[in-house]
């Protein structure tokens, strides 16, 4: 049997097409079309030697660098899981950026005004600028922290409720969509919270005694939301809550029933938690439970891998177990072969005959570099003793030439090394180097006295150093 397709049915079916079409179109531009599943960020940065951009969210699994051209000018395409807060770093000034698929945004910056400079433009332009508005109100209203919380109460809690109604304000007149400024309010809360929980810790420290604090101060903590995965990306704030969740409730549990272990308070904790993230946040805090003045750390290894959820955070727990039972006292240290600032490598071995210090640092760390005067003075006054002082970078090796500058800047002394693999080496690795600064100390032997040793600035480090210098010093050869 054959068929004939006359005209008419072929203009019929060119119309349908074109209906289609046409609806289709009128459909997308009434609801906007489909977000691109990616961020297109770039900027130019004015007063910058700097020749790269450095890219993370708020737990370093998404990390990217975007390199800066000579005319300080960089862009990249992002690929991103979720919208939420971001950072960029560039040299050693960082910042938030808020980052939502779909987005082209450009930001300029004038790196001798890094803060006060930030200016977004294209689409996303208005969620960023309005976070750089308050974070400068934020700015202006805090000031000097000890001035700030060094108050009687009643005025601190005056002020922050103030503080809290104008950033409120800020964001009401902004011209953020509905949707966004309900997560910024809840931002907002959660800051206020945080410096609530905040004053006791800055009061105690600089007045060397306790606040008295109103009964039910930190019920608004006790009755906080602990399961908003939302916020979790969006509020520093947020994250740090959830700790401080962690410890006042767990402590407080913990005096209630003498015969509750922390292991078991997270674990029914965590039970009514549907967010992943923060669910790995409540069992990370148990993961200082192993250590070796733990008799039970290997059981308790057990029963908190049983409570994770990502192998991101087994392999964690895996690292820091493992690094437990590689690096106790009297055991041969894992050697290394490092870069040496004088010239040629340095390994361990090469040490062997002295005690070794070992602080572990990098230039963008500013805590290690505070550190750097009461290592110089330890440097000169053991300099005719039986101790080799070993500083090693940690540096990216986009960061190298800033390692080659800064040792001679800050003159430190010792012995200059650099990890090539940065926390990727071996050395490293073996003792589960995360947080620095970093201070090890090694036997003539090259074994290990403790995988934590106090810093350069302690107060009983002259005290821990010469304790160990006077043991009869015994190497082989």
């Amino acid at each position: 049997m054959m068929f004939r397709i006359s005209i008419l049915d072929v203009n019929l079916t060119l119309m349908k097409n074109i209906i289609f079409i046409i609806t289709l179109n009128i459909f997308v531009i009434s609801c906007g079309r489909i977000d691109d599943p990616f961020v297109i960020f770039s900027g130019k940065i004015n007063n910058t030697t700097e020749t790269i951009i450095k890219v993370s969210n708020y737990n370093n699994e998404y990390r990217k660098t975007i390199p800066i051209n000579s005319s300080g000018r960089f862009k990249d395409t992002l690929f991103i899981d979720n919208s939420g807060y971001y950072y960029f770093q560039i040299g050693k000034s960082y910042t938030t950026v808020k980052f939502k698929n779909g987005w082209d945004l450009h930001v300029n910056i004038d790196a001798d005004d890094f803060f006060n400079s930030i200016s977004y433009t294209g689409k996303g332009s208005v969620e960023n600028n309005y976070s750089v508005s308050r974070q400068k109100l934020k700015g202006k209203f805090v000031g000097d922290p000890k001035e700030y919380f060094v108050v009687p109460i009643k005025d601190f809690l005056t002020k922050i409720n103030k503080n809290r109604d104008a950033y409120l304000e800020l964001l009401n007149n902004s011209s953020l969509a509905e949707s966004d400024k309900e997560i910024e309010r809840r931002i907002i809360e959660y800051d206020y919270l945080l410096t609530k929980n905040n004053y006791q810790k800055f009061y105690s420290y600089h007045k060397n005694e306790e606040a008295v604090l109103p009964e039910g101060y930190y019920d608004s903590i006790r009755e906080m939301d602990i399961d908003d995965g939302e916020i979790f990306r969006y509020s520093k704030s947020y994250r740090v809550l959830i700790v401080e969740y962690w410890r006042l409730l767990s402590q407080e549990a913990m005096k209630q029933d003498s015969n509750l272990t922390v292991i078991h308070f997270v674990e029914k904790k965590i039970q009514n938690i549907n967010s992943i993230d923060i669910k790995e946040q409540f069992v990370s805090m148990l993961f200082r439970e192993i250590n070796l003045k733990n008799k039970n750390y290997r059981d308790d290894y057990s029963k908190i891998m049983d409570l994770l959820s990502t192998g991101k955070m087994r392999t964690k727990l895996t690292d820091r177990f493992n690094s437990i039972n590689s690096t106790k006292p009297d055991m041969p240290s894992t050697n290394f072969y490092y870069e040496n600032f004088a010239g040629g490598y340095t390994s361990l071995k090469d040490l062997k005959g002295k005690l070794s210090y070992i602080e572990i640092w990098a230039t963008w760390c500013g805590p290690c570099i505070r550190e750097m005067p009461a290592l110089t003075q330890l440097i000169r006054e053991y300099k005719d003793k039986k101790i080799e002082f070993i500083s090693i970078s940690i540096d990216s090796k986009n960061d190298y030439d800033k390692w080659r500058k800064m040792v001679p800047e800050k003159n430190v002394g010792g012995i200059q090394l650099f990890s090539d693999k940065g926390l990727d080496s071996d050395f490293m690795k073996a003792f589960n180097v995360g947080l620095i600064p970093r201070s090890i100390m090694l036997d003539a032997n090259g074994n290990i006295i403790t995988d934590k040793a106090p810093r350069p600035s302690s107060e009983n480090i002259k005290t821990f150093i010469d304790k160990h210098l006077k043991k009869t010093i015994r190497f082989s050869s």
